[in-house]
């Protein structure tokens, strides 16, 4: 499913306050954090798990998640002991795809298998807990995290691309920009700039009267 472009696979299982997803291992559950959670904390965040071997209760903290925006717990919806951790997690940088695949948190084994099977939602059913959780959060998923936001509202066109060459100004390839701008004209003056510029547009969408570009560094 998708909300807000916040992904979240039908085929897995989530805790009741969208924040933890759940895959079935054999006896055990690997489990990582939804997309909620990473667009909530933002680009650079970092993760505290708690060690193998740990039990956790029910609403105790599996994970920490912090950034310079955030700070918050994980918390597990069932007693559990953790009986791995991904070791790998701070290799590369979170993105949308990866919680989902390479960067799960840990490996547990439930203390009570059967009722913690029943605290929790399938993906397939759980479309309403998401789009409570969004409308929560006043989140919207884009195509990448952004290393920087520029909020653009009554700005001039010229100003606009001004600031936004001077963002670009010696970053790498790969710097993404999120740009929120209420200027009519912006999606063919963006189309212009890209073309001149090189530089990427990701992704565009409109949400009520502001276009939100997603601009990548070529």
């Amino acid at each position: 499913m998708e909300c807000n472009g916040c992904l979240f696979p039908d085929d897995l299982l989530y805790a009741d306050d969208a924040e933890l997803w759940l895959r079935p291992d054999g006896s055990d559950y690997v489990v990582g954090m939804t997309s909620a959670v990473l667009w909530t904390a933002g680009k650079g965040a970092k993760l505290s798990l708690k060690a193998r071997g740990s039990l956790v209760r029910s609403g105790k903290s599996l994970a920490t998640i912090e950034s310079v925006k955030y700070f918050g717990s994980l918390r597990t919806p069932f007693d559990c002991l953790i009986v791995d951790v991904n070791a790998s997690l701070s290799s590369e940088p979170l993105t949308t795809s990866s919680i989902y695949g390479r960067d799960w948190l840990a490996v547990v084994r439930a203390v009570d298998p059967d009722g913690a099977r029943a605290r929790l939602v399938s993906g397939a059913s759980a479309h309403v807990l998401f789009e409570r959780k969004i409308s929560s959060l006043h989140l919207n998923c884009f195509a990448a995290l952004p290393d920087v936001e520029m909020l653009e509202i009554g700005t001039e066109c010229n100003a606009v691309l001004t600031r936004l060459n001077e963002a670009f100004s010696g970053k790498g390839a790969n710097y993404v920009v999120h740009l929120v701008t209420d200027d009519p004209t912006s999606p063919i003056e963006m189309i212009r700039w890209s073309d001149e510029t090189g530089n990427k547009i990701k992704e565009r969408k409109k949400i009520d009267n502001l276009f939100h570009f997603t601009l990548v560094r070529a």
